[in-house]
């Protein structure tokens, strides 16, 4: 397999992404996440990899929300529906922002686990507690390992509109990673697009999180509040700054 997972992100966040992404569940989870931050109107809340905004615009009305995201092209779409909240363009590993002034922190749909070595990825959760106030909370939502190990299907194929999407899918148990191969059919040409992402079982995530100082309060398996298990698509956790 080519050695791109470096700079993979930088390639498939761009035009075919918007066209391809497709969420019919945004507004159950962004109904989930209030349940559960319970912001006040004064609430400081970081998007982190935020994309086009699909959760950073609806929570807009419940707090102060900042999108943070690397994609142009990401935060230009972003930037053609009308909130409150703001958005400015950063690395992850490299938060613009003071030392304790958010009261949460969202890291949504997978964004977590981005890069080949472990210090970069411990890197991003120690940028975010720093940026935390004390008490503050992290809310990290995640594929879980167990899932894919299961369950996960070795291609898959979507049609989204005017385009074709081939996933070829595979996991390196040693890595722990996930690498997907996408090739999309559009306007009669042929992308190749790939992902890939480190993914944790829980205890591993619950080790790390633990170790930067962020206490986990509750796991669960989906945007419902169901428990956590094996079979569960999402790792949903909760997590408090001392």
């Amino acid at each position: 397999m080519p050695d791109h997972d470096q700079t993979w992100y930088d390639r498939f966040f761009r035009h075919e992404y918007l066209v391809f992404d497709e969420h019919p569940q945004t507004a159950l989870e962004v109904e989930f996440i209030l349940q559960v931050l319970s912001p006040s109107e004064r609430s400081t809340i970081l998007d982190l990899c935020c994309g086009y905004g699909r959760h950073t615009h609806p929570l807009a009305n419940a707090g102060r929300l900042v999108g943070l995201d690397r994609s142009d092209v990401m935060l230009g779409r972003a930037a053609e529906t009308s909130s409150s909240a703001s958005f400015c363009r950063g690395d992850m590993r490299h938060l613009p922002f003071p030392a304790e002034h958010f009261d949460a922190v969202l890291s949504l749909f997978s964004s977590f686990g981005y890069f080949n070595g472990e210090d970069e990825n411990y890197r991003v959760l120690q940028g975010i507690v720093s940026t935390l106030k004390p008490g503050g909370h992290f809310l990290i939502e995640t594929v879980n390992r167990e899932f894919v190990v299961r369950h996960s299907s070795a291609h898959q194929v979507y049609r989204p509109d005017g385009m074709t999407l081939i996933e070829e899918r595979s996991f390196d148990p040693i890595s722990s990673r996930t690498h997907v191969n996408v090739t999309v059919f559009a306007d009669g040409r042929e992308t190749q697009l790939h992902h890939s992402i480190r993914i944790y079982a829980f205890t591993e995530l619950e080790m790390l999180l633990e170790s930067v100082g962020l206490r986990v309060l509750s796991v669960w398996g989906d945007f419902r509040g169901s428990d956590y298990t094996c079979d569960s698509e999402h790792t949903i956790v909760l997590t408090q700054r001392a």
